[in-house]
């Protein structure tokens, strides 16, 4: 089987936000941001055929993808199925500004989950969320799903978290519920000057928000949440099925605007680039590819003897220390699998018995 995920940036570091925690601003601010031109586009789908995917999975990030325009959309999944003969899932992740009708009918069409970023209530979002007129996007962001609503459009929330939101997220759960968000994805403040979500905030995060899930998981008003799903799906003996809690890097690529292909999101510099689409076999595994997934077993050693190795496996590599040795979360996943991992079991084994 050979499956391959990637996770393509149509309009490079495009945006029509300037988000205050944007780490991929910083990344792609020295570089020619532009938009992926149909050569690349095509290159990109003629190498795709050449690999010979069992199944493929193609994630759509920015800046803001919809900057790339309809009509890419279009020519790419057009292409892409004329030409791929595999199995093929669709996903985008967006802030919601440019989705309108057309937009929402082919994602529908299409069958493309789609991550729309949302931290919070107006407060909550305002704190970072802003357009280039530092002018709150609230109001756009909510019409937007109404209209994924109204078409029958999959989506999910994506909401990041630092110190403040932790400690008050249980105004964000309730907000969220309020607006019948059930599909939810958190994931922490980190910036090229260090983690803005601190350990303790952390822990208090997880414990919190594991509470609010577990008590409407009682009712039977089950919330998707994406880590506590992954962890109660590793309790019911599946992998999972975020890169992050895999335990091992390299389950992807980025391919960038200009056709460039890097490892990992958070790891879009020109020390881990791997090559390009326009090489002869891009999606072949190479030296540089191999060292970067081997780097991210380093931890492995330290954190095996920990009871709960099997669920945490080390964290997001983005989060360990400089020398690969330990997540920075350490204290705060053990403290929290102490406080909640025998509920998880029993979440596990509800969902295994029906």
């Amino acid at each position: 089987m050979k499956n391959l995920t990637l996770l393509i940036k149509p309009a490079a570091g495009l945006c029509n936000m300037q988000c205050g925690y944007c780490f991929y601003r910083t990344l792609s601010e020295d570089r020619e941001n532009r938009i992926m031109q149909p050569e690349t586009a095509g290159e990109l789908i003629r190498k795709i055929a050449a690999f010979r995917p069992s199944a493929l999975s193609v994630v759509f990030q920015g800046g803001e993808p919809t900057l790339a325009g309809l009509d890419f959309f279009r020519f790419f999944v057009r292409e892409l199925e004329q030409n791929v003969p595999c199995p093929v899932s669709y996903s985008l992740q967006t802030n919601g500004l440019l989705i309108d009708g057309k937009w929402a009918a082919f994602l529908r069409d299409n069958e493309f989950l789609v991550g729309v970023s949302l931290d919070g209530n107006r407060k909550t979002n305002d704190r970072y969320r802003l357009d280039k007129s530092n002018q709150s996007v609230l109001p756009q962001v909510l019409e937007a799903i109404s209209v994924l609503e109204k078409h029958g459009v999959d989506y999910n929330i994506l909401s990041v978290v630092d110190d403040e939101n932790a400690k008050d997220i249980e105004t964000t759960w309730r907000y969220f519920a309020k607006h019948g968000f059930r599909f939810l994805q958190f994931i922490s403040y980190v910036d090229e000057g260090g983690a803005r979500l601190s350990p303790e905030a952390y822990e208090t995060f997880l414990k919190k928000v594991f509470d609010l899930w577990y008590a409407d998981f009682q009712r039977g008003e089950y919330v998707s949440v994406r880590h506590i799903d992954n962890y109660v799906g590793v309790l019911m003996g599946r992998r999972p099925e975020s890169c992050a809690m895999c335990g091992i890097c390299g389950g992807y690529y980025v391919v960038e605007a200009n056709g460039d292909l890097y490892p990992c999101d958070f790891y879009c510099r020109e020390a881990y680039r791997l090559g390009s689409v326009f090489d002869e076999n891009p999606f072949e595994a190479n030296e540089k590819q191999r060292r970067f997934t081997e780097d991210s077993e380093t931890i492995h050693v330290y954190c095996r003897p920990c009871k709960y190795y099997d669920l945490c496996r080390g964290g997001c590599r983005r989060d360990r220390t400089a020398d690969g040795t330990k997540n920075k979360y350490c204290a705060a996943y053990y403290h929290f699998f102490e406080y909640a991992a025998e509920r998880m079991k029993k979440a596990a084994e509800a969902f295994l018995n029906g």
